[in-house]
């Protein structure tokens, strides 16, 4: 047994999704496959079972999981003080963050934070993710920090201050009556059929509070898991969305038209585990964040 075929394992039952598991471990999906095959050799029971499509646990694969997280946990905790020991003043920080910031936000960020009080030896580890799965991370331990709203966590553990607004829009179709307009309100398309982002995420429950504000009902089109599945469910014409304004909207055949007075947006925040014990780097990186919270010219600048 490696600590290889733990990742992968730990990866696969946190998505539940051969291929999205490969994507985020950088790998291909035939070398997955084979790894969970020797670990499941070498464990004497199946892991996980398929239905067509549809990947799940076997009850051998729910009783490991807690045991495979525990130990990667526990490894990664030891090499953050090795690291912490062998240069204090550096490290290295794992960060993770959703997608609809990683464009502009993150990379200004960082370059920001090294150029605050010289913390060019500090480096990063970055995770691309939905909400939910960067705080279940975070909770664990295999992530220091998350920039991600901070509407979804309830843990005591979990700490959070509000970074900056990230401005959401309404979406259409390039053919769209509206596509034109320089501004909408949400009375210029309440009859509309939408496309949504699950529910549950920070963005649904955001668009929904909006619904509900102005006492409309939305005709739901579609439910999907991402901005690009919304983003390209409107250029077919499917429907229209309200979402960030994303880098990948140009891959599609759709316009953003920002809200009168530009006041629909949502909090992206920073959160932390407060419940671990902070390396030098993290500590730095949450200080420089507090200045960024407080210091207006900086926050302009993300």
């Amino acid at each position: 047994m490696t600590l290889q075929q733990l990742r992968y394992f730990v990866e696969i039952a946190h998505t539940l999704h051969f291929t999205k598991a490969a994507e985020n471990l950088n790998i291909s999906q035939p070398s997955l496959s084979y790894a969970i095959t020797q670990l499941s050799k070498r464990l004497g029971v199946p892991l996980f079972k398929k239905e067509g499509l549809k990947v799940s646990l076997t009850e051998y694969g729910e009783a490991f999981l807690p045991y495979a997280e525990s130990a990667l946990n526990i490894l990664i905790q030891g090499e953050a003080q090795i690291s912490k020991m062998f240069n204090p003043s550096g490290g290295n920080i794992n960060l993770g963050y959703i997608y609809t910031v990683s464009f502009d936000a993150i990379p200004k960020l960082i370059d920001e934070f090294y150029m605050y009080r010289g913390n060019r030896n500090i480096s990063f580890s970055f995770q691309v993710n939905m909400t939910d799965l960067l705080i279940k991370r975070l909770i664990e331990g295999s992530l220091d920090v998350v920039i991600a709203p901070a509407s979804e966590v309830n843990n005591e553990c979990i700490e959070s201050i509000p970074l900056f607004e990230q401005e959401l829009y309404l979406v259409v179709y390039n053919d769209h009556p509206l596509a034109n307009r320089t501004s909408v309100t949400i009375g210029d398309f309440k009859n509309e059929k939408f496309i949504m982002i699950k529910k549950g995420t920070d963005l649904y429950l955001q668009t929904n509070s909006l619904f509900k504000k102005y006492n409309i009902i939305p005709n739901v089109f579609f439910e999907v898991d991402e901005c690009n599945s919304m983003a390209s469910f409107v250029g077919a014409q499917l429907g229209i969305a309200i979402m960030p304004k994303i880098p990948a909207l140009d891959n599609y055949k759709v316009t953003a038209i920002p809200f009168e007075d530009r006041t629909v947006n949502r909090t992206i925040s920073i959160l932390w585990n407060n419940c671990i014990t902070h390396s030098h780097a993290l500590t730095s990186f949450l200080d420089f964040c507090m200045y960024i919270r407080s210091n207006k010219d900086a926050i302009k600048n993300i």
